[in-house]
């Protein structure tokens, strides 16, 4: 579990240096709390002998309907983060299970500088199908730990 929550986090904080919103050391905190929020709400809903089971309750989803995930602004209010200044994407999915962690169709071209009524979403963005599932590699300056979960760049349908 920790190498996927540390792909994860590792992700989410490359993200949130894209937009130069929060100096290194809160981003740094950031991704501490965001760690260890995860490891609580994962603990006891962990399956490795059967990957899918409890998917939905370690899924991390971020969109219109939902424009801030509970984690997130927790880790956020523990580190001294404002959530707008995250500038996640208008609409992200990260699916977390036992040596996998995947991204449906993120495109970097979906990115936002905030959250919230004040910042509505483009309206010719295609919706990104709910389980259409894309790996998505860490970026360049993201160092993934050893231990690594499995990443590929096949699509694949549950």
């Amino acid at each position: 579990m920790r190498a996927e929550i540390a792909e994860v986090v590792s992700f989410l904080k490359s993200l949130v240096k894209l937009k130069n919103n929060v100096k290194a050391e809160k981003i740094d905190l950031f991704g501490k709390r965001l760690a260890v929020v995860l490891q609580e709400k994962f603990e006891g809903h962990w399956y490795p002998e059967n990957p899918s089971k409890g998917q939905a309750y370690r899924c991390i989803r971020v969109n219109n309907l939902h424009q801030q995930d509970p984690e997130l602004l927790r880790a956020c209010r523990e580190s001294g983060i404002k959530y707008s200044d995250l500038g996640l994407p208008w609409e992200i999915t990260l699916w977390v299970d036992p040596g996998e962690v995947s991204a449906p169709s993120w495109n970097p071209k979906n990115m936002r500088s905030g959250m919230g009524a004040s910042n509505p979403q483009p309206r010719n963005r295609t919706p990104i199908p709910w389980r259409n599932k894309l790996w998505v590699p860490p970026l360049p300056e993201a160092k993934p730990p050893n231990g690594t979960p499995t990443i590929n760049n096949h699509f694949f349908y549950q």
